[in-house]
């Protein structure tokens, strides 16, 4: 039973409630709003803001460049190119002047076609040198300028590496102009401009590490790969993004990236993007003044919902506990004596009030004739239940059972009436079904027992229960429970009612509960299985390691076959222990033992193990393993069987002198990884393939092949299983955070594929 409160109280919880809730929803919404505005508003503007810094970085570098083109076609430069008397002389024309040009190059070097440097003596080191340079087949085979990257020293000083190709146009290459910039220079203009106090522009390396910053050393800052890495190449040249934390330490901030791109004619090195960021204190500093508005708006609608409150409470109470006084005047004198006479209630202004307070005084009026139309409905309702016992017992008979299916038949057998039960059972609407034969309602092969039993009830005049029949409906057929019932009047049987019970969920419970025990009894006997036959086997094992020790096995033959044994064994041992993880987990959650695996040493074992029954089939193993070896972290004995599970399938349903194709490929796509101790994480993926040459998998078996003891309806196939080796391969993938899938082959033959993530902190190299 609720507690009791009274009017005044409720009234001001409610609209306590209803103002508070409304409010701080409406505030929170308006807050959540303005943030993201706020954040899309100053990412948009941030981006465009870095695009046109990056526009203005590439117009600087492209000039740069193209005033380098204009040095590279000087006389003096060209001339030193030739291997004449006049080529030296114009080769110390182009030292002096190399000379001159130190105040605006940290470094000038003008070299031959021939990989020689103008104004050095001959050495073949240093054609060696020069030809083993990054923009050398840029220069001399394509003829293009190439710009080199970005270098910051241990002071911040940055350096452009630049190299131009000598020679006219539609003329042969004949050498190349390659020179080292400072970039203070090139910069200063884009990278000392502010956006208020602490927004600024960086020039960034493609591996996020920061080249150029007007506030803080290179050094100081914090790489942003990751932002990077989530740009693809036809992604558009400017984004903005939220991180988490900047490459100042601020955490959460908005940054604008723009990729800065040279002229299509120009080989650039590496790729430099441009970055606008702010502090994030001074970029959310306008949310934190709404937030200040907000709080004090919600305060003082608090204060207003609070004496609204009063208010209304004292209009609506008072009147109430008038009328509520004239009530208990009305309830006091004893039923023999006349109803007080009480003056109208006064007028409190409020419409629906003063309307009860009407009714009140009209009910007082009324209770008198009530009492005296009271006995003359009672007579009335005396005679009406008469009339009622007339016709009781015929509809106590028809209509007893109303959770049932009941139909109303003639002796003929033909229907007269059905109730609403039968109309939603049978799915079909009563017009559909009167005037039918009602044999037609039960499935071709009930009707001569349906219509023998009808018979027996009009010749011995009792009920007769028909049993169980099989009923058809658009839904499907159902299995109900049938009864007649013989409907006399005067002494004749008049019509017939059949009940129907449906029994269809009732028999497929018992089927499931004997489904149920029949499992439950395997899983028993299994694990018992699994339990007593672990003793023998660690014998066997424990006999193989002392045989192992012995002098007579050191020869090629009998280790051969003892190593095949101890695998073996131990092999058993692991099936025995997964069956008893399966029993005991109940089918979920396999305890993982974890270490560093790899794929292609587990591929190796196995088919070492399956090489005989391969040879004996004629079946050829076609192997596609990485030549760099690829570890992963995961249970490597359960990933072992899984393996011996799918191979050994392929063996059994391949046809002789077939092929089974294992390929072990690394999927570079980044898949989201979840842990519940650690953030999400993106990894790589390693896929194992096996695929062969048999008959394949029907395709109405696909969506249950992984299901536990699930097997194909062709009882006479002797290559069938249990339905466990699948079932325990879906178990153990998923318990790795993989995923398994299987499939048919265009050109025939079944292919199974089995994915499992490669964490980047669990990389092992390989052994040497």
């Amino acid at each position: 039973m609720s507690p009791r409160v009274s009017l005044q109280r409720l009234i001001t919880l409610s609209v306590l409630s209803v103002g508070i809730l409304s409010g701080t929803v409406g505030l929170a919404y308006a807050y959540w709003h303005a943030k993201q505005s706020l954040q899309a508003t100053v990412g948009i503007t941030f981006q465009e803001i870095a695009r046109q810094s990056a526009d203005k970085v590439a117009l600087l570098l492209a000039k740069e460049i193209e005033w380098m083109q204009r040095l590279s076609a000087l006389p003096d430069i060209r001339a030193s190119m030739e291997g004449t008397s006049q080529a030296g002389q114009a080769a110390l024309q182009v030292e002096r002047w190399r000379e001159e040009q130190h105040r605006y190059f940290h470094s000038l070097a003008i070299v031959r076609a021939d990989g020689q440097l103008v104004g050095s003596p001959t050495s073949d080191s240093t054609r060696t040198f020069y030809a083993q340079q990054p923009w050398w087949p840029t220069i001399f085979r394509e003829g293009r300028p190439w710009a080199g990257p970005f270098t910051v020293d241990e002071e911040g000083r940055g350096y452009w590496e630049v190299a131009v190709p000598v020679g006219g146009p539609g003329e042969p290459v004949r050498g190349a102009l390659k020179v080292i910039i400072g970039t203070d220079r090139i910069l200063s203009s884009i990278l000392e401009s502010r956006i208020g106090r602490t927004g600024h522009m960086m020039l960034m390396s493609d591996d996020g590490s920061v080249l150029a910053c007007s506030m803080l050393q290179p050094s100081l800052h914090t790489s942003l790969p990751a932002i990077l890495a989530q740009w693809e190449q036809d992604a558009p040249a400017a984004r903005w993004f939220q991180t988490e934390r900047d490459t100042h330490g601020g955490k959460r901030g908005i940054i604008g990236v723009a990729r800065v791109v040279l002229p299509a004619q120009v080989v650039q090195a590496r790729v430099w993007y441009v970055l606008m960021q702010q502090d994030p204190a001074e970029t959310f500093e306008p949310l934190l003044a709404l937030v200040g508005k907000l709080a004090a708006f919600w305060v003082g609608a608090i204060g207003f919902i609070v004496w609204l409150r009063w208010r209304l409470a004292r209009r609506i109470v008072r009147p109430l506990g008038a009328l509520i006084q004239r009530v208990n005047l009305l309830g006091s004198p004893r039923p023999s004596e006349p109803l007080p006479i009480q003056p109208p209630c006064p007028p409190s202004g409020i419409v629906e009030i003063d309307a009860l307070a009407a009714s009140f005084d009209d009910l007082s009026q009324r209770l008198e004739q009530a009492s005296r139309a009271k006995a003359q409905y009672v007579r009335r309702l005396e005679q009406a239940n008469l009339d009622l016992a007339t016709s009781e017992e015929h509809y106590r008979l028809l209509w007893n059972h109303s959770v049932d299916s009941k139909i109303l038949v003639d002796p003929a057998g033909a229907i007269q009436d059905i109730n609403r039960r039968g109309e939603v059972m049978l799915g079909r609407p009563a017009a559909a079904i009167v005037h039918h034969p009602v044999s037609d309602l039960v499935a071709e092969s009930e009707r001569p027992r349906l219509l023998e039993q009808l018979k027996l009830v009009l010749q011995s005049g009792a009920d007769v229960p028909a049993g169980m029949m099989r009923v058809p409906t658009p839904a499907g057929e159902l299995t109900m429970e049938i009864d007649f019932v013989p409907v006399k009047k005067s002494g004749r049987i008049e019509s017939i009612m059949i009940q129907l019970s449906d029994l269809t969920e009732q028999k497929e419970l018992e089927r499931q509960l004997l489904r149920s025990e029949r499992l439950a009894s395997l899983s028993q006997f299994a694990s018992m299985f699994a339990h007593d036959i672990r003793n023998p086997l660690a014998g066997i094992k424990k006999t193989l390691e002392w045989l192992g020790r012995c002098p007579e096995m050191e020869q090629a033959q009998p280790r051969r076959c003892l190593e095949d044994l101890r695998f073996t064994t131990d092999l058993l041992l692991g099936m025995i222990n997964d069956m008893l993880d399966v029993y005991q987990e109940n089918y979920s959650g396999l305890p993982l033992s974890t270490s560093p695996v790899s794929p292609g040493l587990l591929l190796r074992e196995v088919m070492q193990l399956f090489r005989s029954e391969a040879a004996a089939q004629e079946v050829r193993f076609l192997v596609q393993i990485p030549a760099d070896e690829v570890w992963i972290m995961g249970d490597g004995r359960r990933l072992q069987r899984v393996l011996i599970n799918l191979i050994h399938n392929a063996l059994k349903y391949s046809p002789p002198q077939g092929a089974i194709l294992i390929a072990v490929q690394i999927d570079n796509t980044q898949v989201e990884q979840r842990d519940d101790r650690a953030e999400p994480s993106h990894c790589p993926m390693v896929t194992i393939h096996i695929e062969d040459e048999g008959p394949g998998i029907a395709p109405e078996d696909l969506p249950h092949l992984f299901e536990m003891f699930f097997k194909k309806k062709d009882g006479q196939d002797y290559r069938i299983g249990r339905g466990l080796g699948l079932h325990f391969c879906h178990l153990v993938v998923e318990a790795h955070g993989g995923h398994i899938k299987a499939g048919n082959r265009p050109e025939g033959g079944a292919m199974f594929t089995v994915a499992l993530p490669v964490r980047q902190e669990q990389l092992c190299p390989s052994p040497s």
